[in-house]
């Protein structure tokens, strides 16, 4: 009885090991050869020889005056951004400057002095 099952198991493996072996034909997938080969032309860089690369070359334009200008330009509306930037916050936030540009000095009270900008004495 061994012997037969044994036997047998050993005649459904070699039977099955061809179903279970088989793969595909080729090593391209699903896609069929002609898709394959088109991609390769495709991949194909065409040579550019070195009269085409100076042809083809970007023309040096940071020396030129028309350059320079807008150049210049753009530096001039940049700095007059930071200036509105820079006067859009209010002068007298601080109370203690009393509209002054500058906080004024605390003197003591027999060296105070009348102030024609803000009108009282400080």
């Amino acid at each position: 009885m061994k012997n037969k099952l044994s036997l047998g198991f050993i005649v459904a493996v070699i039977g099955a090991m061809p179903l279970a072996a088989k793969a595909q034909s080729n090593s391209l997938g699903d896609k069929g050869p002609a898709t394959v080969e088109e991609q390769q032309r495709a991949v194909h860089k065409p040579h550019v020889s070195r009269k085409q690369r100076l042809l083809f070359r970007k023309a040096n334009v940071k020396h030129t005056a028309q350059y320079e200008f807008y150049k210049r330009i753009e530096k001039a509306a940049k700095e007059k951004q930071r200036i509105l930037k820079k006067m859009a916050t209010p002068q007298y936030a601080d109370f203690s400057y009393f509209g002054h540009k500058h906080r004024p000095k605390k003197h003591l009270p027999f060296q105070m002095r009348y102030c024609k900008e803000c009108g009282i004495r400080h």
